[in-house]
């Protein structure tokens, strides 16, 4: 019988530190705001609890070990690691921290804290793909308390002596944070910094949990007030270097240094070196077994084969597009309390809208470019050929460019037939100021213009919209009105209502008064302080009536960036995935026209549960199984190691729990890694029969407030920002200065080429090799050539357009009519089919009508099948008109558009 080693006691203080380590875990999944599926957590707990047994076993002792230590790092390490989802990554950090506790040893004893050792590890090794996790998961100040509280379980009830390391740390601490703040008082308030470090559980976790491992911390007193002033002093120095995770890596330096001095004093013993360097090259050897095969493992099952790229992206300069963007003032006209921050708060709105707009047969452009100078913003480009655009002035938007203090700048736009008569007109959502609506008279008069009719159709609302959609609530034929608030509409605090306007903030009626400031997010993955966002049900004539908000299913006021909307479960009706900013997307089903059911998973990480950052929603069926599959755009930098979303729809009719949808972004290589995503968009690029999608990137760069050579990076300091309570970060007068500096203002752009089950980027073989700050992505046919070309907006540069030179390829293209009574005039909703016999990947093409489709972007309203290598013939396509009642048959002629329309 094989005998248990380090069974423990009763009074073993690992037992309530394996307790409390449950107790974090447990909260930061169901409630709080952990990005770890209980799927990871399990597996990072059976690879430290198995690798710690087997190892354990193997190299000093034929016993069976009880693994607490083994659970206790696990479970640190679910605390501590940030990573998107799948379950490959979560491999990473417990075989690092594990392994070290038998490589890295001196007389038997290791010399890492395992838990510092694997996220160090993490650190370097994974590029980018695993970061220590964020302080802001943790939630607010109730959840310091209850840290404070554990501190001081950990010092007083535990006999861990560690006392005099734990204070001389804290004050050495608070030294070197009153230098620092002194040294930063320009650039960023100095109560940010030390309400940021105390009010952090991260940190109290890092001081009462990690540097006070009995066997990797000092023992005598001089010797812990040596290893706090250690740590205290390299954090300082790294901080000079503007570096993250310093604490890490200073305790890192501490450990290595005193494993260093370990192995001096134990020079005698190691002189005769020959037994204890054939354990430590077993041990070295076996590890490194392990986890070669774990790598192996690992690429054979990532083995992303790109192939060639049969078409390229070429540039249509502006002097012949007729499509540019200057520099604006918009920043210095902002309110100067907010000059130091409007380049963060006004970095979204440069948005795109393709349409038909004079039914000319030609996609045209309306550009929003708020932040460019006052003869671009708000322009209507109409298509003229051969990427010739001419501007249409629509004067009613004359105000919005002139004076942008009292009428809001044009933010988002949305082509739409609202009153069924064969023309487009134009919805257009404002960031502080009143929505419009433009009705197109072409059908009307004969010719294009346009009449404003926002106040008497009831959508003059005081709005910070940058997202707006149209959809058939209810399926009566009329397209019903989304519109997004991405931002608190109203100031807080007063005891009237006071409109938020970034251009006027209202003056402090007493001393101390910041309630005008109170205008950021209360939460970085939990906001819930902005706006309610508007549903307006379309009651024909040009009149629509506002749904309150509790007949829409709807709750909460989070930060909407994009919402998308397309049948999810195939029951005829549509639904709706809404994009937050610093919180969890919304899925709301639409229950047959009587409001929205909101469907949630159980725990962190699923679906209505994440803690990203939500930029885009875009529907398409990637998979070609009928059901519209959901894109979304997310941050994956230093501090958010978190990446797209990409929820395969696996849904069965009628399905309204949240188990049919899997974020399978890691598995299919569509994470958009080491990227500040925004906008995307899906589209059959090559015409092989499977949609790619094409992904913008880029927070913002220095192209409007250059001061610098090399611009300096914000992200340190917003890291220092992302450490404090909503009481700090939630008002914008403690935020650092923006100004000149850079946040990821140099990134590509991404071409992600289907391939089947996974995805390649191809934008370097397409010619997209340019970086910057892109924002919403467009592809539309601008040429009616058959392929697919792009347009690229951009906040501080002028839109990019491309045309799409693709290889010889098969292709026929649809552009549908509802017949305006059962089915509205611009079809959404509806479904087309190519068969499997004339599709080239051997099974049917599902494709859906939809208007917006992506933040800041719709796309050509057209649908595009590719047929690969079958040029000429005809096809056979089912058309189901706006999702609902018998399928349609066609057989149609390739190589062109055809018009249908509904009888």
């Amino acid at each position: 019988m094989i005998a248990l080693d380090r069974l423990p006691a009763k009074n073993d203080p690992r037992l309530p530190v394996l307790l409390l380590q449950c107790t974090f875990v447990f909260c930061g999944i169901t409630f709080w705001g952990f990005n770890r599926s209980p799927a990871q957590v399990g597996l990072i707990l059976a690879v430290c609890v198995v690798l710690d047994c087997t190892l354990h076993y193997l190299l000093r002792k034929k016993t069976l070990l009880v693994p607490i230590s083994g659970l206790i790092t696990g479970l640190g390490l679910s605390v501590l690691t940030n990573f998107s989802h799948g379950l490959w990554l979560a491999l990473v950090p417990p075989f690092f921290a594990t392994a070290s506790k038998y490589v890295f040893t001196v007389n038997g004893r290791h010399i890492y804290n395992p838990g510092l050792f694997g996220v160090i590890a993490a650190l370097v090794l994974s590029d980018g793909m695993i970061t220590p996790s964020p302080a802001y998961q943790w939630g607010g100040a109730g959840i310091t308390a209850f840290f404070i509280a554990t501190a001081a379980l950990m010092l007083f009830a535990l006999n861990i002596r560690r006392s005099v390391l734990i204070a001389s740390f804290l004050v050495f601490y608070a030294m070197q944070l009153g230098l620092r703040a002194w040294l930063l008082r320009h650039h960023i308030p100095p109560q940010t910094l030390f309400m940021g470090a105390f009010s952090s559980p991260a940190f109290y976790l890092f001081t009462f949990f990690m540097i006070t491992d009995p066997p990797t911390s000092a023992q005598t007193p001089k010797g812990q007030v040596f290893m706090a002033f250690f740590i205290v002093f390299v954090d300082l120095l790294l901080h000079k270097f503007q570096s993250f995770s310093t604490l890490f890596y200073a305790a890192f330096a501490y450990m290595t240094l005193r494993g260093l001095w370990l192995l001096w004093q134990n020079r005698a013993r190691y002189a005769r070196p020959a037994a204890i360097l054939r354990q430590e090259a077993k041990a070295l050897l076996l590890t490194g077994l392990i986890g070669l095969g774990g790598w192996g493992a690992y690429r054979a099952t990532h083995a992303f084969a790109g192939g060639e790229t049969h078409f390229r992206f070429v540039r249509i300069p502006a002097a012949q597009s007729g499509i540019g963007g200057t520099q604006g003032d918009i920043w210095e006209r902002t309110d100067p309390r907010m000059h130091h921050i409007a380049k963060w708060l006004l970095s979204v709105g440069d948005a795109a809208a393709v349409a038909d707009a004079d039914n000319d047969g030609l996609p045209d452009i309306f550009l929003t470019q708020p932040l460019k100078s006052e003869q671009d913003r708000a322009q209507l480009f109409l298509n003229k050929g051969n990427f010739r655009f001419e501007r249409f002035d629509i004067p009613q938007l004359a105000p919005h460019r002139t004076h942008p203090e009292q009428h809001g700048l044009i933010a988002a736009a949305t082509w739409f037939d609202m009153d069924n008569d064969g023309d487009r007109d134009l919805l257009l959502g404002t960031g502080f100021g009143k929505g419009r609506l433009l009705r197109n008279e072409l059908k009307e008069t004969g010719r294009l213009n346009f009449t404003e009719i926002g106040r008497q159709s009831g959508l003059d609302n005081y709005q910070i919209s940058v997202a707006t959609n149209v959809l058939d609530l209810d399926n009566d034929g009329k397209l019903d009105i989304f519109v997004g608030n991405v931002m608190q509409t109203t100031l807080g605090g007063y005891n009237r209502p006071v409109p938020y306007n970034i251009f006027k903030l209202p003056a402090p009626e007493y001393e101390g008064d910041r309630r005008m400031f109170n205008v950021m997010h209360q939460s970085w993955h939990n906001a819930d302080n902005a706006d309610e966002n508007l549903l307006f049900r379309n009651l024909g004539g040009g009149r629509f009536a506002r749904i309150p908000q509790e007949q829409t299913g709807f709750s909460g006021k989070r930060w909407t960036m994009a919402a998308a909307t397309g049948d999810l479960n195939g029951d005829g009706y549509a639904d709706l995935y809404i994009a937050n900013d610093f919180g969890p997307d919304e899925l709301y089903l639409n229950r047959q026209g009587k409001g929205f059911l909101a469907v949630k998973g159980s725990f962190s990480g699923s679906v209505g549960r994440d803690t990203y950052k939500g930029m885009n929603a875009t529907f398409g069926d990637l998979d070609d199984n009928g059901r519209p599959d959901i894109h979304v755009s997310n941050v994956h930098e230093k501090l958010q190691a978190e990446g797209s979303l990409l929820w395969m729809n696996y849904s069965q009719p009628g399905q309204t729990d949240a188990a049919a949808f899997r974020d399978e972004a890691a598995r299919r290589n569509a994470l958009n890694e080491r990227r500040f995503g925004w906008g995307a968009a899906f589209g059959d690029l090559d015409r092989d029969g499977r949609l790619d999608f094409v992904q913008a990137n880029g927070m913002a760069d220095d192209a409007y407030d250059k001061k610098e050579a090399v611009c300096p990076d914000y992200w340190y300091w917003n890291a220092q920002i992302a450490l404090t309570n909503p009481d700090v970060h939630g008002y914008a007068d403690r935020w650092a200065d923006v100004r000149g500096r850079c946040v990821f203002g140099s990134e590509a752009n991404r071409i992600y080429m289907n391939k089947g089950g996974y995805f390649t980027d191809a934008a370097e073989q397409a010619g997209w090799t340019e970086k910057g700050t892109s924002r919403g992505m467009i592809l539309a046919d601008f040429d009616n050539d058959g392929d697919l070309d792009s347009l690229v907006t951009h906040m501080t540069a002028a839109p990019s357009l491309y045309r799409n030179d693709s290889a010889p390829a098969g292709w026929i293209g649809l552009q549908l009519a509802g017949n305006g009574t059962s089915c509205n005039r611009d079809a959404q909703g509806t479904r087309a089919v190519l068969s499997a016999e004339d599709s080239p990947t051997a099974s049917a093409q599902h494709r859906e009508v939809y208007a917006n489709n992506g933040l800041a972007a719709q796309n050509d309203p057209r649908i595009l099948f590719g047929l690969g290598s079958r040029r000429a013939g005809s096809v056979r396509i089912g058309i189901q008109w706006c999702g609902r009642g018998p399928v349609q048959s066609y057989t149609l002629q390739t190589g062109r558009y055809h018009r249908i329309t509904q009888q």
